[in-house]
């Protein structure tokens, strides 16, 4: 089974919450069941030092143009592996969304008021990253608010693309208060349904989801499932969900 991870955190890039744990042990226990395929996508914060961690830029993966908003911007992919184990991590590269000393606000504490147009730039270019790489995912699992609209696109512009038309979509929200609600400007703006005006970002993210998966900081039960505190047990959970969404047994 193939697994794509669209996440906004994946430690020990990022770890503003324990998405980003999440999204660094699950891939990790996926890969090494010998039972799935992974890739993982992330944005390029400025707070990620490209030295440190030995970012390198896929020349043949860069160039895509993403619009947003009528606005243009270039896509640059660069690609690190996480330490200590031997998966990749792609990094979606822009100056004008992402190189900022911060991931949801600034060192004045004040949240970035374009949000929105960032979380829709990370969807559009990981999907696009993935077509460029020609390969087709069973599921994708989408993390956090920087992923909100993965599940949108999915849905609604990648619905008859090959690569993605039978692919199911899991989200796990982190609940971040990464913008006020959309408004109907914002909407049609995004390109994106009025209907969704006065939903947060991680509404926009469950409202389209096949599956849902808490994590276990989350307050109250809610619908779906929830990953547990313990790191061992994040395939269990993830296994089965994935396994009831595609009728199969891994």
């Amino acid at each position: 089974m193939r697994v794509l991870f669209v996440s906004g955190e994946v430690s020990p890039f990022t770890a503003a919450s324990e998405i980003g744990d999440i999204v660094r042990n699950l891939p990790e226990q996926l890969h090494e069941s010998g039972k799935y395929e992974t890739r993982i996508m992330m944005p390029r914060y400025g707070v990620i030092s490209e030295r440190r961690n030995r970012l390198h830029e896929v020349i043949r993966l860069s160039g895509s143009e993403i619009v947003v908003d009528d606005e243009i911007q270039t896509l640059r992919v660069k690609v690190a592996s996480i330490p200590g184990i031997r998966l990749q991590v792609y990094f979606m590269d822009n100056v004008y969304y992402f190189k900022r000393k911060g991931v949801i606000a600034g060192k004045d504490g004040v949240t970035f008021d374009d949000n929105s147009e960032r979380a829709m730039y990370f969807g559009k270019a990981a999907f696009e990253t993935i077509k460029n790489l020609g390969w087709k995912p069973d599921v994708v699992h989408a993390f956090g608010w920087a992923s909100s609209f993965a599940p949108f696109l999915l849905k609604n512009e990648l619905s008859e693309e090959p690569l993605f038309e039978s692919a199911k979509i899991v989200y796990t929200p982190d609940h971040a208060d990464a913008n006020p609600d959309l408004t109907k400007e914002r909407c049609e703006a995004l390109g994106i349904p009025s209907e969704l005006a006065g939903k947060s970002l991680d509404d926009v993210g469950a409202s389209y989801a096949d599956a849902l998966i808490h994590p276990s900081s989350a307050n109250g039960s809610g619908q779906g499932a929830r990953f547990g505190t313990d790191p061992e047990s994040y395939m269990e959970t993830a296994n089965t969900v994935y396994e009831q969404l595609l009728g199969v047994t891994v």
